[in-house]
């Protein structure tokens, strides 16, 4: 099996540009202080991760990117600039998706199992998704999805105490579920893919970069109207 020993992750489809470089076993991240900045501190952010880990481009065996659903820049921005890496270096691209990394974030963070990703589509939608987390695996309980908000208390279990949700749309539960656990503010990090990663290197679900597109699930002109 081919190995990557130099692997790059890039996640941005929130708020929040976070990117890590795992060289061997070692870890290095980079996350910007503001919200909303991804083209301004991603490329900075990748030269010095770089350059700390000893490394030129052309010595990246992958790149991971959070590949949606989420913020129609952020996915933008994330593509463009993995798939010029990719591209320039003949680097193969790994897709993860966003709502499964925000859950392993949330998962490792609170050490929860059952956790269910409610975030903000805008346009009175939601990107809602299921998981049930536990060490390196992440079973998938309810695939991400695209609902009206008027639809939420349809597609979550209101009894189940086990369940913790997390994601800038929990504040539309509120109303639905009685003593629902909710957390602090998640904003996915980079560094924490690396499990999500390996194990879909395990699965070969890596490809040559012209294959890679953001997964929108509303479709690009949904994201147009609202950025």
């Amino acid at each position: 099996m081919k190995t990557f020993n130099n692997i790059l992750a890039i996640e941005t489809s929130g708020p929040i540009c976070s990117i890590a470089l795992r060289s061997e076993k070692r870890i290095e991240s980079a996350c910007s202080k503001n919200e909303n900045e991804h083209g301004l501190v991603i490329l900075n952010f990748i030269e010095k991760l770089l350059k700390k880990s000893g490394l030129k481009k052309n010595e990246l065996d992958l790149i991971a990117i959070s590949n949606g659903p989420g913020s129609f820049t952020g996915l933008r921005v994330a593509n463009s600039v993995a798939q010029a890496l990719a591209f320039a270096n003949n680097i193969p691209l790994l897709p993860i998706s966003s709502l499964a990394v925000l859950a392993n974030q949330a998962s490792i963070k609170l050490e929860k199992n059952r956790i269910f990703v409610v975030v903000n589509a805008h346009m009175k939608e939601l990107y809602v998704a299921d998981y049930f987390c536990k060490k390196d695996v992440i079973d998938v309980l309810k695939k991400e999805t695209l609902i009206k908000i008027e639809n939420l208390a349809d597609s979550i279990e209101k009894n189940n105490f086990e369940i913790c949700y997390v994601g800038n749309g929990t504040s539309f539960l509120k109303k639905m579920v009685k003593d629902f656990q909710i957390s602090e503010v998640i904003h996915s990090d980079a560094s924490s893919m690396f499990n999500l990663i390996d194990t879909a290197i395990k699965d070969k679900l890596y490809s040559s970069a012209e294959k890679i597109t953001p997964n929108y699930l509303s479709g690009e002109d949904h994201w147009k109207k609202v950025d």
